[in-house]
């Protein structure tokens, strides 16, 4: 006779009471030690979502870090010439709910960051910072432990490339480059934290020494030859603020008045642009390079 297979409900039969309990025991201990290591891992996806839409509200452009790193998890090159769609971010920190936060530096955020570690003799080094280019004003500022601290200021215009190395200890972030941002946490397991949020500060100007000394202006940069094949030629999706912002920034650059080049970008936008900027969004790019 074929041996019949004893289900749980057989075996739970001739269990004996305590034991049950206690295998119900220890998996209430497991589940538990599970929420509490998901909650050391640092803020939930719902909150790095929603600080992620909070800084494309104030305008800069965000990217998904690899958690407990500093290395994106996407091809990110695109998002330093445009911001990131709600639908983006929303996707990225479905697929990544654990996923670490950076704001990209440069034109397209109208940002640089100044980075001062004082593990690396960073207070010396802005001390002789600030008495080549005068004290640091107040401005929006992170730290992620008491020996590092990011300072945000307004993109001075022109270019400013990359990463740039200030003195021991101090780098400044411009075009092209990201740094780290609040809720993010540090492989240390330190808490990047505002100190000074942009909810409530703003954004100071570069002080005008490092602006001086690290910032190539347009029309030293680039030859005419540039201006003009970058008035001629049709500029895809991903390209075309960071193009407007070049050519409104080069035209007020030559004392253009401000109405003039609003009225040009307008028309080199409809003809140019593939497909076309709203006006409101040209406005507003004009706009925002004539008076930072």
């Amino acid at each position: 006779m074929a041996e019949r297979l004893l289900s749980d409900a057989d075996l739970a039969k001739d269990r004996p009471p305590n034991q049950s309990t206690a295998r119900e025991s220890n998996h209430n201990v497991l589940f538990e030690l599970m929420l509490m290591r998901r909650k050391q891992t640092g803020p939930s996806s719902g909150v790095l979502m929603k600080a992620a839409m909070d800084y494309g509200r104030i305008g800069w452009s965000v990217v998904p870090i690899e958690p407990l790193g500093e290395v994106p998890t996407i091809d990110w090159e695109v998002y330093r010439h445009r911001r990131p769609e709600t639908a983006e971010i929303g996707d990225w920190f479905t697929r990544w709910p654990n996923a670490n936060l950076a704001v990209v530096t440069g034109v397209v955020s109208d940002l640089v960051v100044l980075v001062l570690d004082a593990r690396k003799d960073g207070k010396t080094g802005r001390a002789r910072l600030e008495q080549d280019h005068g004290p640091m004003p107040e401005t929006v500022e992170a730290q992620i432990d008491d020996g590092v601290r990011h300072m945000y200021f307004r993109h001075p215009g022109g270019i400013l490339h990359g990463c740039s190395a200030l003195g021991a200890g101090i780098e400044l972030h411009g075009d092209g480059n990201y740094v780290v941002v609040p809720p993010s946490i540090h492989v240390s397991g330190e808490s990047y934290r505002w100190v000074r949020s942009p909810d409530v500060f703003p954004l100071a100007p570069l002080p005008i020494g490092l602006s001086r000394t690290l910032v190539v202006r347009d029309q030293t940069a680039n030859p005419v030859a540039h201006w003009q094949h970058l008035s001629q030629t049709e500029t895809a999706e991903g390209w075309r603020r960071e193009a407007i912002a070049s050519l409104a920034g080069y035209l007020l650059g030559k004392g253009v008045d401000g109405k003039v080049v609003l009225e040009l970008m307008l028309c080199w936008n409809a003809i140019r642009c593939r497909p076309p900027l709203t006006p409101d969004a040209v406005i507003r790019e004009v706009d925002r390079i004539e008076h930072r």
